[in-house]
């Protein structure tokens, strides 16, 4: 959780270790804000990134100045010096609930910006002779580390030098491929992106190529500009190092630069590791700044002249967030079963008796404390605070979402290994999957899987990881930091399924997320538009539904038959879409996506869809295939019409960039016809354009703002 917390903002300077007079340089401004428990004057502060990248900084008496040192991962050493700028109220801090900690709730509050990687690790002394250090888990780090990506939006890459010949160039840096590379046959070069429309940078990454060190960027500016000639300043670094091969890198850009939007971005390298070529495998650009979701902390504090004392806690939001106490769990176990009996039918509630149906209570008489003792007996241990209290709201459960049918009582549950003869989990076999052990099964076997608790990967406040084993999962499902909350995932996941099928469990607000996810779709916002038409989505919306499937195949058309397949077997998703736009539309790409998984396959794809759409109609000849979907076109608007009909004169000359140069140009004219349509699908489906849009065309497509929004204020 953030919070407010007093933040001293400084300006830095630094220059190499061991130089003497060197010049100093400006360097990224240092925003602290720590809070242990109780406000603290610092004498010093130490921190290591996620980058590997350790700081130090002695602070003055009134924390006004400091001085330290700075070690980038190959051991490189800088003196950093920096005075205060401003004192600032307004800055959100990471919260911890202590535990165990001296008062009621005592928090420690953290924050460490210094435009490098989020901080993992931080120790510190205050000037009464106290301090201490810990350590930061993190949980989701790759989605919180690139939330906010714009680089689809890069509509053109150009690079001052490339090796053409092999491949290697500028464009490179924009896929999704590790595999390849932008080379330049120069010691410094530079590159420049052309967005589809202005976009803040707040952070960006770069990716070290496959071989040669040496070839690695050391020195660069990122600058921006809105027009193309006046280039701004928004990043400056220098003794930079990739200690790997195919190893991304992250890199803050601060201040005012952060929130002005540019079109063209540059990458100007000064100078590299010494070799005598320059190359990246990859460039990343994010509108969003880049943070670490943290779980909890351990470590170690101290007073002046005691010893030192364990130190933990875990993030506040995360406390208060899912049910701990036993009146909590009633609440939340009882609106969870209102909602399952007002949703699921008959038959999907077979472990339910009429008792708990009349009851509206889909558990049992909670546990007293005799019958949980009594187990944690059998266990020889005390159960985690959270599924103790969850077993005193209701000893066992019966329905737990749509695939777990039942969870074990005080009678019933146990360690794993002493249920050998009732299942096929092999604890060895789970424990090379990331478990430590011992494991405790909690359920009995639900659709084919099993719910299970990590006894020796414990959290700070004491509760146990959970996980759910699957046989149709790849391997053990994701981990849970406690029993609840892997109920309150399972909740979430039956909302967002019984939505998807029209049945919502919370069905108000769902046409204003679906405008909000087409206006989103048309400015051109992907990731807003997505995330709007999935919430939507949860809510009941078919026509959601279907445009996130559209959206995203703009993204990648392979694997959109799967996603629509489900959907059109689905009668609210049809009815809402309206069977003229199913056929023109969505018939289309389903044979596009699977004549792409299953080359020459087209019968077979033809024979599914008509399992799923019976009275389709669509015949099973290529020949009269073709006819059918031509004759079934979706109109498009006469101006982007003809640019269409002119894209296919020239590709059918195998002019495929000209084609595409006419595309684009008319891109920005288009508007959709009728309310459910977001983007020209036909650059997908269309036959003759295929050699035309390629799979980053198809992706700028979705990107570049149309249907009357082409100005960014629109």
């Amino acid at each position: 959780m953030e919070e407010n917390v007093p933040a001293l903002v400084f300006l830095t300077e630094r220059r190499r270790a061991g130089t003497g007079s060197g010049e100093w340089k400006p360097d990224h401004r240092l925003v602290v804000g720590f809070e242990p428990g109780r406000a603290v004057s610092l004498a010093q502060l130490g921190w290591r990134d996620l980058d590997g990248t350790e700081s130090v900084a002695g602070f003055d008496p009134a924390m006004t100045a400091f001085t330290g040192v700075r070690i980038t991962p190959d051991g490189t050493s800088h003196v950093w010096r920096g005075r205060l700028a401003e004192r600032r109220s307004d800055r959100t801090c990471h919260r911890f609930r202590v535990r165990g900690g001296q008062e009621p709730r005592e928090d420690l509050r953290l924050l460490i910006e210094d435009g490098g990687a989020p901080v993992v690790r931080a120790d510190w002394a205050d000037r009464e002779g106290g301090g201490g250090a810990v350590v930061l888990r993190t949980i989701d780090l790759d989605r919180a580390r690139y939330a906010g990506e714009v680089t689809d939006g890069v509509r053109e890459a150009k690079a001052g030098n490339e090796h053409s010949s092999a491949g290697e160039v500028a464009a490179n840096l924009l896929d999704d491929e590790n595999s390849t590379k932008w080379l330049s046959w120069r010691s410094a070069d530079r590159v420049e992106f052309t967005m589809a429309e202005p976009v803040r940078i707040r952070h960006y990454a770069l990716v070290s190529a496959n071989d040669f060190a040496d070839r690695d960027p050391r020195d660069w500016e990122l600058r921006g500009s809105a027009d193309g000639r006046t280039w701004v300043t928004l990043d400056t670094r220098s003794d930079e190092f990739f200690p790997g091969r195919h190893l991304s890198r992250d890199f803050h850009v601060t201040g005012t630069a952060a929130d002005t939007p540019y079109r063209y971005l540059r990458l100007e390298i000064t100078r590299n590791c010494g070799g005598s070529q320059i190359q990246l495998s990859r460039v990343r650009f994010f509108s969003a700044d880049r943070t670490c979701t943290y779980e909890a902390f351990t470590g170690h504090r101290y007073t002046a002249g005691e010893a030192p004392t364990p130190y933990a806690g875990t993030a506040a939001d995360l406390v208060s967030d899912v049910p701990n106490t036993v009146g909590s769990w009633r609440s939340y176990l009882a609106e969870y079963s209102a909602d399952m009996l007002r949703v699921l039918d008959e038959d999907e509630l077979l472990t339910t008796t009429e008792e708990q149906r009349s009851a509206s209570w889909l558990g049992h008489d909670g546990a007293d404390e005799e019958q949980i003792a009594a187990l944690e007996e059998r266990l020889g241990t005390r159960l985690p605070s959270g599924y103790r209290s969850f077993l005193a709201a209701s000893d066992g459960w019966s329905t737990m979402g749509a695939f777990m049918y039942s969870l074990r009582t005080t009678a019933s549950v146990g360690w794993l290994d002493d249920f050998r003869d009732e299942h096929a989990l092999d604890e060895d076999h789970l424990k090379h999957e990331g478990l430590v052990g011992p494991v405790l099964l909690v359920s009995d076997e639900g659709d084919a899987q099993y719910w299970l608790l990590d006894a020796g990967d414990v959290s700070p406040d004491g509760e146990w990881a959970a996980y759910v084993w699957a046989s149709w999962y790849p391997g053990l499902g994701g981990r849970h930091r406690s029993f609840a909350d892997l109920v309150d995932h399972e909740r979430a996941s039956f909302e967002e399924l019984s939505g998807s099928e029209g049945r919502p469990v919370r069905p108000k607000g769902a046409e204003e997320l679906l405008d909000q996810g087409r206006r989103a779709a048309l400015r051109g916002r992907v990731d807003e538009a997505l995330d709007a038409f999935r919430r939507a989505e949860e809510k009941g919306s078919g026509a959601a539904a279907y445009l996130r499937v559209v959206l995203s195949a703009f993204l990648d058309v392979r694997g959109t038959h799967h996603r629509l397949r489900g959907l059109l077997a689905r009668p609210h998703v049809v009815a809402e879409i309206g069977t003229e736009q199913v056929n023109t539309e969505a018939v289309a790409l389903f044979l596009r996506s699977a004549g792409l998984d299953t080359p020459g396959r087209a019968a077979h794809a033809v024979r599914v869809l008509d399992e799923t759409m019976p009275g389709s109609g669509l015949p099973s000849t290529d020949r009269e295939r073709e006819a059918w979907l031509a004759e079934h076109r979706i109109p498009e608007a006469p101006a982007f019409e003809r640019a269409l009909d002119s894209a296919r004169a020239l590709a059918s000359r195998g002019a495929t960039d000209d084609a595409w140069a006419v595309i684009e140009e008319a891109l920005t004219e288009w508007y959709p016809v009728s309310p459910n349509r977001i983007a020209p699908v036909a650059l997908l489906t269309d036959p003759a354009l295929h050699g035309v849009v390629t799979r980053r065309r198809a992706r700028e497509v979705v990107f570049t703002p149309r249907g009357g929004h082409a100005s960014p204020s629109a």
